[in-house]
């Protein structure tokens, strides 16, 4: 069965970046595959709490998949919250609570 994916582009800083990709590679897994985990995590947890995106960052771009997607924007809207928010929330706080390194 064939997976649809729909590109997001969020916000991130350096030091965001860097964690992301040391945990990856500490795990073993694509980057691809650490997004999707994150956001699956955190749509689960209900977590009532956003964070923001910092100004100074860098634009990155990430494929999650249709039913994922679906997801981030019903919970978006339920939460009045941008869908790059939901996310962008969902890597920061996914490496807090997975990942040694505090960002």
């Amino acid at each position: 069965m064939e997976t649809h994916e729909t590109l997001k582009q969020l916000k991130l800083g350096e030091d965001t970046r860097y964690a992301l990709k040391a945990f990856a590679a500490q795990e073993g897994i694509f980057l691809k595959q650490l997004y999707q985990d994150a956001v699956r995590w955190f749509l689960a947890s209900n977590d009532p709490e956003y964070l923001a995106s910092p100004r100074d960052g860098v634009y990155i771009s990430i494929w999650l998949p249709h039913p994922i997607v679906r997801e981030v924007r019903s919970r978006a809207e339920e939460d009045s919250q941008p869908q790059n928010r939901v996310i962008y929330t969902s890597l920061v706080k996914y490496l807090a609570k997975h990942s040694e390194k505090s960002i």
